[in-house]
C-alpha cells in the first residue's frame, strides 16, 4: 500500500492567536520556530492536501481539497485548484479513483467533490462519509459551497454512509474522531507490519500535538475534540504509527516524537 500526498492549495487562514483564542504570540513562538512552513508571520499558512491510497490498484482519495478557483478562499491564496494536475502528474485520470472518503463537512476537505461545472469530479467513484457527516451535508445544503459540492452527488445516489470501525477496503478502517465537526472520521490503514492513522482535523496543527489543551475556534464541540485529541495522541506519540494530516508541513506524513520536552511532528519522505 502506498500513501501519496496531493496538495490542492496553500493560503493564509488568519492569525494564529485569533484562530486559537488564549495562547499568546509568545506561546506560539517555539512552534513558529519548529514549523515555519505553517506559522508565517504569526498567521496560519494552511496547506490543504488530499491523500491517495493505492492498494494494489484499488484507489481511495481521502478528502478533495478546496476545489475550483474562487470557491473557498476569502483572500488570494498562494495557489489553488491543483488537485487535478497533481493526479495527472501521477499518471492518473479522475476516472481511476474508486472511492472518495470525506473526513468531514468543512470546505477545505470537500471542494473537488464536483468540478467547476458542478459535475462529479470523480465519475467512477463512490463517495464515503460517516452517516452523521452525510446528515451534516444535507443540513447545510442552503450554503452555496456545500450545495455545489454535495448536491449533485446526492441527486445521483453516489454517497454511501459508513460507520465507526467499518472496513472500507482491505486494511482500511473508518475511525470515528468526534468533536471537530459532526461525523468527523479518520482512517486507520494497515499494510504488512506498517500502520498509519489519517487524522483529518482531529489534530489540525502540529503544535496541538504538544498542546492538545488549546482550543481551535472551528471545533464544533471543544470538549469532545480535546478528548479525541488525547486518544489520538496516546496512539501516535513515540510509536511507529504514522500520522497523516493534510494541513501539516512537508508531505503531511510523519511521526510524533518527544524531543527536548515537547511532542514534535517529524515528516517522512
Amino acid at each position: 500500500m502506498e500513501i501519496t500526498p496531493l496538495v490542492d492549495s496553500v493560503g493564509d487562514l488568519g492569525e494564529l492567536t485569533e484562530l486559537y483564542p488564549g495562547p499568546s504570540a509568545e506561546d506560539w513562538a517555539p512552534y513558529a520556530e519548529l514549523y515555519p512552513e505553517v506559522c508565517a508571520g504569526g498567521n496560519w499558512r494552511l496547506p490543504c492536501a488530499s491523500h491517495l491510497l493505492d492498494l494494489d490498484g484499488l484507489t481511495i482519495l481521502v478528502d478533495t481539497g478546496t476545489g475550483p478557483p474562487g470557491v473557498f478562499w476569502d483572500s488570494d491564496p498562494e495557489f489553488e485548484a491543483r488537485l487535478p494536475l497533481a493526479l495527472t502528474e501521477l499518471g492518473m485520470a479522475p476516472e481511476d479513483i474508486d472511492f472518495v472518503f470525506i473526513t468531514h463537512v468543512h470546505g477545505d476537505h470537500f471542494g473537488w467533490n464536483t468540478d467547476a461545472d458542478g459535475e462529479p469530479a470523480f465519475p467512477g467513484a463512490r463517495y464515503l462519509m460517516h452517516h452523521e457527516a452525510v446528515a451534516r451535508a444535507r443540513e447545510r445544503s442552503a450554503e452555496e459551497h456545500v450545495e455545489r459540492a454535495f448536491g449533485p452527488l446526492f441527486e445521483r445516489g453516489l454517497v454511501d454512509a459508513v460507520e465507526d470501525g467499518q472496513q472500507i477496503a482491505p486494511g482500511v478502517v473508518a475511525v470515528s474522531m468526534p468533536g471537530h465537526d459532526p461525523g468527523h472520521t479518520g482512517l486507520r490503514v494497515s499494510s504488512d507490519d506498517a500502520e498509519a492513522l489519517l487524522v483529518g482535523d482531529a489534530v489540525p496543527h502540529p503544535a496541538l500535538a504538544d498542546r492538545p489543551d488549546w482550543t481551535f475556534i472551528w471545533d464544533y464541540d471543544d470538549m469532545a475534540c480535546k478528548a479525541t485529541r488525547a486518544a489520538v495522541l496516546a496512539e501516535l506519540v513515540d510509536t511507529d504509527v504514522l500520522v497523516v494530516c493534510g494541513h501539516y508541513p512537508g508531505s503531511g506524513i510523519g511521526r510524533l516524537r518527544t524531543r527536548d520536552g515537547r511532542v514534535v511532528f517529524e515528516p517522512v519522505d
